[in-house]
């Protein structure tokens, strides 16, 4: 290696740990997974296969060659003789079906409708693998952000502790004060551990949608993004939506396979062309043949067929009109608590943090001074631990929600 090679390695090699410690924010997660998930590669492969079998469809059916002896004798003088009977022919030919135009025409729509089919389980595919990774990344943060804020108030539990020894020491708290404050620094050394776990779990998660990056300090929960859209938008493109996609796609190939069904009715036919060569004595022959495909018993045939396509396309119908509603409501829901999450978390910030945290600070400091009961404290400092817990929980649900609205008016994503 050289000595300029090696010197780029030295002086690169810095800049590559701090870009690998960058914090990892949610959008760089989903497009990691979207880029390495194997559902995403499935679903792409589908689509090619969909594609390349989109080229035959209403294509003629491949010609049939004709070869064959007619009129052969069995008995007689001329027992198995090609040549001494005149009506004996060795037979070569070509024969082409030809199904109606409709047919042809309606099969190659449903190669068609096949591949948008395809093509919308992959954007809800694409889409689903986006929500999953997302959830990941929110679950992995909100666990980290819990576990921190429980860290700093972890001084505050043990001064509490003390402070509840020292009074027993001194015969102004009673045993049952001393235990109380001990069993809630045991309680939160618990709660400390169940959130680790959690943490380390929830990066497991993360690490089979992501890999590797999932190692990286996470950034802030996107509290604060924007939509850069209204629930109007929204709601007047709600079945083009990713998840429900593939619904419309189906609906559209049974709508073919109801016509389909009905060309049933209209007669095929086919065309056979072929050269008959007898004994040197006679003349050669050509024979053209056509045959034409009589449907006249549609009644037992074709009609319980074009039922049985129409039947299941009402059951789809229904069950898209069904998935439609329910996708509607699921907006409006996720937008008012999209609103509702921020105006909250706005009050935690701005109100019930502040005060939570004031008012465990001064009942420890009054208990210090013997102005107030350890029961106080006690109760203070839960209340304190319950609000940050709820806070940090509220921004995870904030997130979920930013998430789902924002995917489905992402291009990337369900593209």
């Amino acid at each position: 290696m050289s000595w300029h090679r090696i010197i780029g390695i030295v002086l690169l090699w810095p800049l590559a740990a701090i870009a690998s410690e960058q914090p990892l924010s949610i959008e760089e997660s989903v497009a990691l997974a979207l880029a390495n998930a194997p559902q995403v590669s499935a679903g792409a492969a589908d689509l090619e296969g969909a594609q390349a079998a989109s080229i035959s469809a209403g294509r003629l059916p491949d010609p049939e060659l004709i070869a064959g002896v007619d009129n052969l004798p069995v008995n007689t003088a001329d027992q198995f003789s090609f040549t001494r009977d005149f009506m004996t022919m060795r037979r070569v030919g070509v024969m082409q079906s030809f199904p109606n135009r409709a047919k042809r025409r309606l099969q190659s729509e449903r190669g068609e409708r096949e591949v948008a089919l395809a093509q919308a389980q992959l954007r809800s595919t694409r889409f689903e693998t986006a929500r999953a990774a997302a959830d990941a990344w929110i679950a992995s943060a909100v666990a980290d952000r819990s576990l921190a804020r429980l860290q700093a108030l972890q001084p505050d539990v043990d001064m509490q502790a003390v402070a509840a020894r020292a009074g027993l020491a001194s015969g102004r708290a009673s045993a049952a004060d001393a235990l109380t404050a001990q069993s809630m620094a045991i309680a939160l050394k618990e709660r400390l551990l169940e959130l680790r776990q959690e943490s380390e779990m929830q990066r497991a998660e993360l690490r089979r949608w992501i890999g590797a990056d999932a190692a990286r300090p996470l950034a802030e929960i996107p509290t604060d993004a924007e939509l850069g859209h209204s629930p109007q938008a929204l709601l007047a493109s709600v079945a083009d939506h990713a998840p429900l996609a593939p619904m419309s796609a189906e609906l559209a190939v049974a709508q073919t396979d109801v016509e389909l069904a009905r060309s049933e009715k209209r007669p095929d036919w086919s065309a056979e062309l072929s050269y008959a060569r007898r004994g040197p004595d006679f003349s050669d022959m050509v024979s053209l043949e056509v045959r034409v495909g009589l449907p006249l018993f549609s009644a037992r045939r074709q009609n319980p067929m074009i039922a049985e396509k129409i039947a299941r396309l009402r059951s789809l119908q229904a069950g898209r009109d069904a998935a439609l509603r329910m996708h509607a409501a699921e907006i409006e829901s996720a937008f008012a608590e999209w609103r509702a999450g921020r105006e909250r978390l706005q009050l935690y910030q701005t109100d019930l943090i502040p005060l939570a945290r004031d008012r465990s600070r001064t009942a420890l400091a009054s208990y210090g001074a013997g102005r107030t009961t350890l029961a106080s404290v006690v109760d203070a400092l839960s209340q304190d631990i319950e609000t940050q817990l709820a806070y940090v929980q509220l921004e995870g649900a904030v997130a979920r929600t930013w998430t789902f609205l924002h995917f489905l008016h992402d291009a990337e994503v369900s593209k």
